[in-house]
């Protein structure tokens, strides 16, 4: 949440659509750009800390929203309020709010959802892209859940996207409510491969919490900085789970296609990936023209899947090195 984490850097603005956002805003120095920050599930703009603080150091500017249904920003119930077309509007109506004309965006997990469609709808207004951990998805696509698990499990020997069917149910973010800690410590491991029995599975991750299990915690996370995200998230996670009703019931998809969006994006792209996985998206940039005009992937070594915080310094020096080339290249936004 903003204004728990940087309180004197949070802003908040009621929009045309009846929601208000809180989020994290530094005005970038004079010769600089203004990044924007969308991180996803379970998180804030609270998960961006280590990289709103290297960048504005750096001078850059900074603007690091609690995306809808998270942090203080409004917590509507129907899904529909989750949709991408509507949420691209409003993250735009910030950007104005702000005089912000271009940005080098930046996102996370499902936020990376979210980017791909502001890569499609408000392709004026990027310098770059960047999606940390998950990759651009293309508009129009149809997400079958029951294919990809057996395609997964079929390959793999175990499903991967099993707790997607746990995040869709009505009582999904009451067992997460009350059972916080379990899926804190099952959401941020030491040990990233136990999503392989815990998440992955169908039914796994409700076994888990069910139980209350406990694993312990990755040592990028100190208890203070566990105990902030709790503030933040505890009693909240039934409206943050609605950012994947869209996704598995593909509410997007029509949108999209009477949208006629192109699946070209014309800025250029940054995907950062664990080093281990990078080989099989590398395998396909010969293929980049499909989507992008300037592909480039980078590895880090780790293998998890909260890079922005467990390679803090290497995906920020990734970040600062790709900024500086493409900035270099564009206009940059107006003054305020």
């Amino acid at each position: 949440m903003a204004d728990i984490a940087f309180p004197a850097n949070a802003k908040s603005l009621s929009l045309s659509s009846g929601h208000t956002y809180t989020y994290v805003y530094i005005s970038a120095q004079t010769d600089k750009s203004t990044i924007l920050f969308l991180h996803g599930f379970p998180s804030s703009s609270y998960d961006w800390r280590h990289q709103i603080d290297f960048f504005a150091n750096e001078g850059y500017g900074v603007l690091a929203p609690d995306l809808l249904g998270y942090g203080g920003t409004s917590k509507p119930t129907s899904t529909d309020e989750y949709k991408a077309k509507k949420m691209v509007a409003e993250i735009s109506e910030i950007l104005d709010h702000e005089k912000l004309e271009y940005v080098h965006a930046v996102s996370h997990d499902i936020g990376s959802i979210l980017l791909s469609r502001l890569a499609n709808y408000l392709t004026q207004r990027l310098l770059s892209c960047t999606f940390i951990g998950v990759p651009y998805s293309r508009p129009g696509s149809h997400f079958d859940l029951d294919a990809v698990n057996a395609m997964t499990k079929n390959l793999l020997g175990k499903e991967k996207f099993g707790y997607l069917r746990l995040f869709i149910e009505d009582y999904a973010g009451k067992l997460l409510d009350e059972h916080s800690d379990s899926f804190f410590t099952l959401f941020y491991p030491a040990e990233p491969n136990l999503w392989d029995d815990h998440m992955g599975p169908t039914g796994s991750m409700e076994a888990w919490l069910r139980e209350d299990r406990q694993a312990l915690l990755a040592d990028y996370i100190s208890p203070e900085e566990k105990a902030i995200h709790q503030k933040i998230l505890q009693g909240h996670h039934g409206t943050a789970l609605k950012w994947y009703y869209p996704l598995v019931y593909n509410m997007n998809e029509q949108d999209e296609v009477d949208s006629a969006l192109p699946n070209q994006v014309a800025c250029p792209v940054l995907m950062v990936f664990p080093s281990s996985t990078v080989d099989q998206y590398s395998a396909s940039e010969s293929k980049s023209t499909e989507f992008a005009n300037g592909l480039t992937i980078k590895g880090v070594n780790k293998n998890g899947h909260w890079l922005q915080l467990e390679a803090k310094d290497e995906v920020n020096a990734i970040l600062k090195e790709f900024f500086e080339a493409e900035t270099s290249k564009a206009p940059r936004e107006s003054s305020t």
